[in-house]
């Protein structure tokens, strides 16, 4: 138990920013970013004892949290579709209606994304990460998380235009 509580210890001291920075770049909402890192730690340290140590300690808590964010960011996308439903636009007063359009469509293609794509996305792109670590964390080398970017670029485009056109 000891050890369990070492390793919480020292991952929320020493990565505790990282974990909030990846959530922030994936949720994009200062309000939601510590309800996401929570909800991951407690996650993780429930699941402690399934982890096998073939990965970093805080690898494998990052990967529950980007799991965490992606639910979050599916569950407001439901919202946004509720309220839409009823009427209310969901936009915040001040902002452009217009961007704020772009970025729930591309908010919501990214959540369409299947699981693979997003990670890469979120990971290789989004973290701020070298493209090392961002392979590392993902079990992958280099050069095919390049390759998932680059198929997940291709689906969003994809995604993006046929919004457009069936809006047309």
């Amino acid at each position: 138990m000891e050890t369990r509580e070492h390793a919480f210890e020292q991952l929320i001291n020493e990565k505790l920013g990282m974990l909030r920075g990846t959530a922030m770049r994936i949720l994009g909402s200062p309000a939601d970013v510590d309800d996401a890192v929570q909800e991951a730690l407690m996650s993780a340290w429930r699941k402690f004892a399934g982890f096998r140590g073939q990965s970093e300690f805080a690898t494998w808590v990052t990967r529950i949290l980007i799991n965490v964010c992606y639910d979050m960011v599916r569950d407001r996308a439901r919202e946004h579709e509720v309220l839409a439903d009823y009427g209310e636009s969901g936009n915040v007063p001040g902002e452009d209606a217009e961007d704020m359009r772009l970025l729930d469509r591309l908010d919501a293609a990214v959540a369409r994304l299947p699981k693979l794509y997003r990670e890469s996305i979120s990971v290789g792109v989004l973290s701020g990460r070298s493209p090392d670590e961002a392979a590392a964390m993902l079990g992958c080398s280099r050069n095919t998380l390049y390759q998932r970017i680059h198929k997940a670029k291709q689906l969003l485009s994809q995604s993006i235009r046929e919004v457009s056109y069936e809006q047309a």
